[in-house]
């Protein structure tokens, strides 16, 4: 179930104009993405059908392991969002109505440069 989201800003504080700027910042913004691709389904959004992880094909697979769950997120998070590097995702916790996620990676967009940042995301079932 995808819940709403917020977008974070960030104010700025312009010496010039003497105005506030507010710009959504790096982190925030990178970490709702994720958010967002790790709870959409791959063919979930009508614009983009690749869009999405498949988790659900892993969770209900007795095939499937916890290593190629997070190996398959990890490599889609990477692919999905350029500006994002040397991404672990690690399982945490996992029941019959969720799923916890702790991703940790590096983010370079140009303004901003983050190395071991980490995102906590939890798919509900």
């Amino acid at each position: 179930m995808l819940k709403d989201f917020s977008i974070f800003l960030e104010k700025i504080n312009s010496k010039s104009t003497k105005k506030d700027i507010a710009l959504v910042s790096g982190f925030n913004a990178y970490s709702q993405y994720i958010e967002n691709v790790c709870k959409t389904q791959k063919g979930e959004l009508v614009s983009d059908s690749n869009f999405g992880s498949d988790y659900f094909k892993y969770i209900f697979d007795g095939q499937s392991d916890t290593g190629g769950l997070e190996s398959s997120m990890a490599a889609y998070i990477s692919a999905s969002i350029p500006q994002i590097s040397n991404v672990v995702v690690s399982l945490q916790y996992a029941s019959q109505q969720s799923y916890q996620f702790f991703i940790t990676y590096s983010l370079n967009d140009g303004i901003v440069s983050q190395s071991k940042t980490s995102t906590f995301v939890e798919v509900e079932l």
